[in-house]
C-alpha cells in the first residue's frame, strides 16, 4: 500500500465521519422539535 492510497483512504474516512456528523446533528434537532410538539400538544 503506497502512499496514495493511504491519503485517498484518510480522505474517504474523513468524509464519512463528516456526514456521519451531519446526519447526527440533523437527527438531534429533528428529537428537539418533535419533543417541542409534544410537549405544546399536552399543554392545549
Amino acid at each position: 500500500m503506497n502512499y496514495g492510497n493511504l491519503v485517498v483512504a484518510g480522505a474517504i474516512l474523513f468524509i464519512i465521519l463528516i456526514s456521519m456528523q451531519y446526519s447526527l446533528n440533523k437527527m438531534i434537532v429533528l428529537l428537539k422539535e418533535i419533543k417541542g410538539i409534544l410537549h405544546r400538544m399536552e399543554k392545549n
